[in-house]
C-alpha cells in the first residue's frame, strides 16, 4: 500500500508542470498607490506671493494637491504640501520650483516594489481560464472555488493598480519664508 502511494505520488510529481519560483501563487504585490515618496523645503523670499506660484508650477506639471489648499497645515510664514506627480514630471517640477526659491535635492524613499504586470496578467488568465474549464471540480470544494474567487479579485485589484499608479511620486514639500 505504502509503495501504490508512493509509486503515484512520484507519477503525479513527474506529470506536473515545473514549479514556480517560490513563492509564485501566493506571492505579495506591493498596493501603494505611488512608487516613491520625496520630502524637501522650498525657502521662499516673498512667501504670499509664491504660494500661488507653487501650486500654478505643479498644475502645469501634471500633478495634483492631495487635497483643498485650506486643509494642509500652514502659518504665516510656512505651508505644508502634499501633491501626487508622474515620476517623468517630478524632476521638471523641481526645475520650476527651483526657479521661485531655494530648494535643495529631496530626499527620496522607494514605496513597495514595482509590481510585475506580465506575471499578474498570467495568473490571472490561467485562473479565470481554470475556474472556467473545471467549475464542475471546484462547485464540489466550496472552500477552493471561494479561494479562486478571492485571488482572482486580488489579482485583478493589483492589475488595476499596476495600470493607474505607473511611476508616481507623492511630494511631501514644505514652503518657508526666507528670513
Amino acid at each position: 500500500m505504502i509503495t501504490a502511494i508512493l509509486l503515484l505520488g512520484i507519477v503525479s510529481a513527474s506529470a506536473a508542470p515545473a514549479p514556480h519560483e517560490k513563492p509564485y501563487w501566493l506571492k505579495t504585490y506591493s498596493l501603494v498607490p505611488y512608487h516613491e515618496t520625496w520630502s524637501g523645503d522650498l525657502t521662499v523670499n516673498k512667501f504670499e506671493a509664491s504660494l500661488p506660484k507653487v501650486v500654478a508650477a505643479v498644475e502645469k506639471e501634471g500633478g495634483v494637491l492631495t487635497q483643498p489648499m485650506a486643509n494642509f497645515a500652514g502659518s504665516e510664514t510656512e505651508q505644508q504640501l502634499s501633491l501626487l506627480i508622474p515620476l517623468k514630471k517630478a524632476k521638471g517640477l523641481l526645475k520650476a520650483l527651483r526657479k521661485l526659491g531655494k530648494l535643495p535635492a529631496p530626499s527620496v524613499r522607494p514605496q513597495g516594489s514595482p509590481i510585475p504586470l506580465k506575471e499578474v496578467r498570467e495568473k490571472l488568465a490561467r485562473l479565470t481560464k481554470e475556474k472556467e474549464e473545471k467549475w464542475g471540480a471546484l462547485a464540489q470544494t466550496p472552500a477552493a472555488a471561494e479561494a479562486v474567487d478571492e485571488m482572482i479579485e486580488h489579482l485583478a485589484n493589483v492589475e488595476a493598480v499596476a495600470r493607474t499608479t505607473d511611476g508616481e511620486v507623492l511630494w511631501n514639500l514644505t514652503i518657508k519664508a526666507a528670513h
